[in-house]
């Protein structure tokens, strides 16, 4: 049996990920961590399992296999260092980490004998149109390219960690390198810049559109997330990828989906 702790336990998608865990034959989720104070300390978050606060994170990864953070930014530099422990693995999908926090953490991964997943969306959709907008790229380098995303009204980032990704791929194929994140006033012609724009509405779970724009034609690649649960399954891949890894690197969903 894989063991897994969970980081963000209660979140929109850690609440579906700990549900996911107890339903597969080779996974056990013995911990589930929420943030120190949380109203949910104390509550099942899937039968048999109750939350705990973060302040009891290292006790709780000390027998655990993989520990999976869904944390935030803020959180994430403080549980990561609270959840080190050599031969640990980890499946990281919070986004917006500090450069720093994962600097330090890609070298504790190698000092400890551990491996990891880090990914801004684990779904399999998201991932094959990461290589689209790869191969795209090189071809269109001449075209103007826009990102458009958008996300429910309480989502605290922006722009997401998947149009984030989706800037840096195409960015490394084309030659663009700025990025400039929405426009307003006279902003005169338009340059080499990839533009992201954020758009939060609704209960939208997620979607993604990266424009490829000709003078006299273009191409519009689309990703929608229906449910949550795609990027559930996603992690559990990831899991049971990662679990005995231990190759002291951070690895990506291309290696989990073979992409």
């Amino acid at each position: 049996m894989i063991s897994v702790v969970v980081g963000g336990a209660t979140g929109k998608l850690g609440s579906l990920v700990c549900k996911l865990i107890t339903q597969q034959a080779d996974m056990q989720l013995t911990a589930a961590i929420v943030s120190e104070g949380s109203p949910n300390i104390g509550k099942e978050v899937v039968p048999g399992v109750k939350c705990v606060g973060a302040e009891r994170l290292s006790e709780m990864v000390a027998t655990a296999q993989v520990y999976v953070d869904l944390t935030s930014p803020a959180a994430i530099a403080k549980t990561l260092p609270a959840a080190r422990r050599p031969g640990l693995n980890y499946v990281i999908g919070t986004t917006g980490i500090a450069q720093e926090v994962m600097a330090d953490f890609e070298k504790n991964i190698a000092e400890d004998g551990s491996s990891a997943v880090v990914a801004p969306n684990f779904s399999v959709g998201v991932n094959v149109f990461f290589k689209a907008c790869e191969m795209l790229a090189p071809i269109l380098k001449d075209y103007d390219i826009e990102i458009i995303e958008t996300h429910h009204n309480q989502k605290k980032d922006a722009p997401s960690g998947t149009a984030k990704k989706a800037a840096e791929l195409i960015a490394a194929q084309s030659g663009k390198s700025e990025f400039i994140y929405g426009r307003e006033g006279n902003i005169g012609a338009r340059g080499e810049e990839i533009c992201i724009h954020s758009v939060r509405a609704g209960d939208v779970v997620g979607e993604h559109t990266v424009i490829f724009a000709g003078n006299k034609e273009r191409i519009e690649l689309t990703h929608r997330a229906h449910s949550r649960e795609a990027f559930a399954e996603g992690a559990v891949a990831a899991i049971r990828w990662i679990a005995n890894k231990n190759s002291g690197k951070v690895h990506t969903m291309y290696e989990v989906l073979g992409l």
